[in-house]
């Protein structure tokens, strides 16, 4: 991102899709005027990801590999790699469902409720405008004095709803160990909710988030965190079957893209 200075994946996953899907004609929601007909890359081995580890090259000017964010999206090497059977394994990577859940809700919490971890601040509009055919979000040139204004989106709630919702969470009672109590960390001065950690994050994704902001948003935006909020329960379900397993593989790039289409580029960050 040219203004927020980090690594967006936003829109570097359509040859993923199936060919004739209609996402990779799209050549507005996504980065604008781009086609993809690139055909579905080839799953690397163990071996092939050890080879591009090992040929990195340290640019000690940037402080990043060469050629990051152009050619790879490497930031360090993994201790893994040393592993004596890693070109052996059918999947070399893997990353925590706990804790991938919790910085994608702290995401969404801070860009619906404008807190302090928004993804949509006035650099991500500003990379947006460059990005994405959008100009209902671009930034306003100020009009009087010297600040410009950061047009209201659909998925951001305003600050009455802002604070209905969090009254309406101090209402919320759960059994004994099920979750916080949220209610007490609930500060309507700030419009803030404090010390939130990632249980919390865990059942307010899956559980509340449909709920809380059903009315507030668009319905387009609100079935598509609804949608989201399944796939999480699944994946994190006590007990899933492998049918289960291969079907929200097939949901989890479109329920990406349906995203991408509703937040910024800077919302794709690396978290």
């Amino acid at each position: 991102m040219q203004k927020g200075g980090k690594y967006s994946c936003f829109d570097q996953h359509r040859v993923f899709l199936d060919p004739d899907h209609p996402f990779r004609q799209d050549i507005k929601n996504f980065i604008k005027g781009v086609v993809v007909t690139d055909p579905k890359p080839a799953l690397m081995t163990g071996a092939e990801v050890r080879a591009q580890l090992d040929s990195l090259e340290w640019n000690e000017d940037t402080n990043k590999f060469m050629g990051y964010g152009v050619h790879h999206m490497w930031t360090h090497k993994s201790g893994l790699e040393r592993l004596p059977y890693y070109d052996d394994l059918l999947w070399p990577h893997n990353i925590d469902v706990m804790r991938t859940e919790k910085n994608i809700a702290e995401a969404i919490w801070g860009t619906l409720l404008d807190a302090e971890k928004s993804k949509d601040s006035t650099k991500a509009r500003v990379d947006l405008q460059t990005l994405c055919d959008r100009p209902k979000l671009h930034m306003q040139p100020p009009t009087s004095g010297k600040n410009w204004k950061k047009p209201k989106a659909e998925y951001a709630l305003a600050t009455d709803e802002r604070r209905e919702v969090l009254e309406w969470i101090q209402t919320l009672m759960f059994r004994d160990r099920y979750v916080a109590n949220l209610k007490k960390r609930v500060n309507l001065s700030t419009m803030r909710v404090l010390g939130m950690k990632s249980h919390d994050y865990h059942i307010w994704m899956e559980r509340l988030l449909p709920v809380m902001v059903r009315g507030y948003v668009p319905e387009n935006v609100w079935q598509v965190l609804a949608e989201l909020s399944f796939f999480l329960r699944q994946l994190c379900a006590k007990e899933v079957s492998r049918q289960v397993i291969n079907n929200l593989e097939k949901v989890a790039l479109v329920l990406l893209y349906k995203m991408e289409k509703i937040f910024p580029p800077g919302f794709f960050t690396p978290m």
